[in-house]
Formats: C-alpha cells, sequence, structure tokens
C-alpha cells in the first residue's frame, strides 16, 4: 500500500467518524437587497444546502451538517454580496455585509480565529513593506532589499503556518494550508506530508490537485525524461509525444488553446521560430488543450500553423491529460526536449524563445 493510498483511506475513516456539526449564521445587509434571496452553499462541493430571503435587512439560517465545513453566504447570486463562514462545533455566527471587508464573529471561533489569522497577516505585511521602503530610501538594491526583509517575510509566512497547525484538528486548519499551499510548499513530499497532519484536507479538491501538480512536476523536471501522453493529430488520427519527442531532433512543444488570447499573440513567435530553426535537428509540436475538436482545427488554418499537432480532449483519462503530467497551469506554455528526449528547459516564454533555442540548436 503506497502512501497515497494510506493518506486516502485515513481520509475516509475521519468521514466514517465524523461528528454531526449544528450551525446558526444570522446576516445583516443593506436593505437595498430587502426580498432578495440569500443561499447557503458548500464551497468544497458547490451543492445549495438551504436559501431564505432578506427581510428588513435580516437573514439567518441554522442547521446541522454531517462534518465540518466551509459555507459560502450568497446573497442575490447575480450582482451581489458573498462571504465564507466557517462551520466547526456548534457554531454561532454573524455577518456584516455591510461593511467591506464583510465582517464575520462568532464568539471565539473558527472565524474568529481566522480573523485573527488576517490581522496578524496584515500587521506583518505591513512591517514588510515599511522596511523595505526605508531601504529603498536609503538606496539599497533590490538585492539587499530582497535580503533584508526575508525576516519579515518569513514572519508572514509564520502566521499562516501556526495557524495551520494549530489547527490541524478541524476546518481551519485545512482552510489556510488550500490558501497559502503555493505559497510554502514547492514539492510534492512536503505538501503531502502536511496533507496527511492536517484533517480535513481531503475536503478541498483544489489542494489535492496542486499536490497532484507538484506529483507530476517532480516526474517532469529539467533533467527528467519525458512523460508520453496520447491525442488526436490534425487528420483525426491517433498521435503520442513519443511519435516526436525522443526521435533525435530538438522538440519545442507549444501547450496553446483556440480561446486562450495570450496564445494567440505568442503563436506568431513560435511559427516564426519554427520557419527560422525548422530542420533534421530542430521541430515544433503545438499541444492543443480543453479545446473542441473542429475549433483546434479552424484555429490551426486561422493562424497560418503549419507544424505537427497534437490534439489533447478536455475528458481524457489522467494518464493522457498532458496539462496534469506537464503541472502546466497557464497557457501558452513552452518546454524544450533534447533529442534523447530529456527535457532541457521548460515554462520560458517569448522573448526567450530565440536564445534557448540557439543555445542548443547550432
Amino acid at each position: 500500500m503506497n502512501r497515497r493510498t494510506v493518506i486516502t483511506f485515513v481520509f475516509m475513516l475521519v468521514s466514517l467518524f465524523s461528528v454531526a456539526q449544528d450551525y446558526k449564521i444570522s446576516g445583516i445587509v443593506s436593505t437595498d437587497y430587502n426580498d432578495k434571496p440569500v443561499y447557503l452553499i458548500n464551497k468544497n462541493g458547490g451543492d445549495t444546502i438551504a436559501h431564505s430571503t432578506v427581510v428588513d435587512g435580516k437573514f439567518g439560517f441554522a442547521g446541522s451538517l454531517a462534518d465540518q465545513a466551509v459555507l459560502d453566504v450568497v446573497v442575490n447570486r447575480i450582482k451581489g454580496l458573498a462571504a465564507t463562514v466557517l462551520v466547526g462545533e456548534d457554531t454561532d455566527a454573524s455577518v456584516n455585509m455591510t461593511v467591506r471587508p464583510v465582517a464575520i464573529s462568532d464568539n471565539g471561533g473558527l472565524n474568529d480565529k481566522l480573523a485573527e489569522m488576517y490581522a496578524g497577516v496584515i500587521m506583518a505585511s505591513r512591517e514588510s513593506n515599511a522596511l523595505g521602503a526605508k531601504l529603498r530610501e536609503e538606496g539599497k538594491s533590490e538585492e539587499e532589499v530582497a535580503v533584508a526583509t526575508n525576516a519579515a517575510r518569513s514572519a508572514l509566512h509564520d502566521v499562516y503556518r501556526n495557524t495551520i497547525s494549530d489547527n490541524r484538528d478541524n476546518i481551519l486548519g485545512a482552510f489556510v494550508l488550500n490558501m497559502v499551499a503555493r505559497d510554502l510548499y514547492a514539492s510534492y513530499e512536503a505538501l503531502d506530508a502536511k496533507m496527511a497532519e492536517v484533517k480535513y484536507s481531503a475536503a478541498f479538491a483544489s489542494l489535492d490537485k496542486f499536490r497532484t501538480g507538484l506529483y507530476y512536476a517532480g516526474m517532469t523536471g529539467p533533467g527528467k525524461m519525458f512523460v508520453d501522453f496520447a491525442g488526436l493529430s490534425l487528420d483525426g488520427q491517433a498521435s503520442k509525444l513519443s511519435d516526436y519527442v525522443g526521435k533525435g531532433k530538438y522538440v519545442l512543444v507549444d501547450f496553446w488553446a483556440s480561446w486562450c488570447n495570450p496564445c494567440r499573440k505568442e503563436m506568431p513567435n513560435i511559427i516564426e521560430a519554427n520557419a527560422k530553426y525548422a530542420s533534421d535537428k530542430f521541430m515544433v509540436v503545438g499541444v492543443n488543450i480543453g479545446d473542441v475538436y473542429d475549433k483546434f482545427k479552424a484555429a490551426v488554418e486561422e493562424l497560418g500553423i503549419g507544424y505537427a499537432q497534437i490534439s489533447v480532449p478536455k475528458d481524457c483519462k489522467e494518464a493522457d491529460n498532458a496539462t496534469v503530467l506537464y503541472n502546466v497551469e497557464t497557457i501558452p506554455y513552452l518546454i524544450l526536449f533534447a533529442p534523447d528526449g530529456t527535457i532541457l528547459e521548460r515554462g520560458f516564454h517569448g522573448n526567450e524563445l530565440s536564445d534557448k533555442i540557439e543555445l542548443y540548436v547550432k
């Protein structure tokens, strides 16, 4: 049984022995919202668990959940207001939507602890910013400023870490971990270990997705051998990355989509690079993601793309999900492969394109 299986099993046991959580949520809002609907939505599941109506600038909910949860209170879904409320043991929360930011209190409960954390973050951020401004006025370089403010940044991160640690057994710890995981954890191993400590981590799909991304990022970083995936060619035939990569050429792979404006802006640079460098030593391959196949084909013709393409459908299985396998979170995204299939460079941009190619292709 591997580590991921063990952790999943532990999370399943936690859910089996969960305790029902009673809650009360009362709120005030501008009377402009009188008679408007109010919804209570499970932030992680997305399902509406209750609804009410604003009366005289007030609304309220009371009920019971199977376990601790993060709820969104939404007044008037379109052009309305929203607030996030943490539900723990016997939560009795007050939501004031007449102020900005929205004020949430619950007599020392999880929401007050979250507010306390935010206050600590603001204080640490101000101290870091003030120190940076002072050093810049003294003529310090940005490198010197970064070194000098490192302790202040660490203090800011400690506010998050301490909140997670102090609340590892309730939903607040997992909520904050989900919020800051990208800033605090750079490896799959570190995040995986932390998620195993924090009880409700499994409730946050985005956190698990980030962990999965880190897992694959470790497999497809510079120096690693390419990982294969499948899709369709321009003529609708089955196609794989291995049809091009690892065949003796340097291969530049461009992840893109027809609906992506930054991709369209980058495309002339890719097309120019293909025209300039394409040879028996170098080629370009486009990997189209998240597109309707006909729109993909139309965009290739419209943009004048003349190099090979692999279209990866939205609903493909994980084993062939190119964006998951290569941890591609934004597009366009470029990866350069060596002739033997080793990953040389990844994540560079258009203004670096020629330099990266010429570094290898002589």
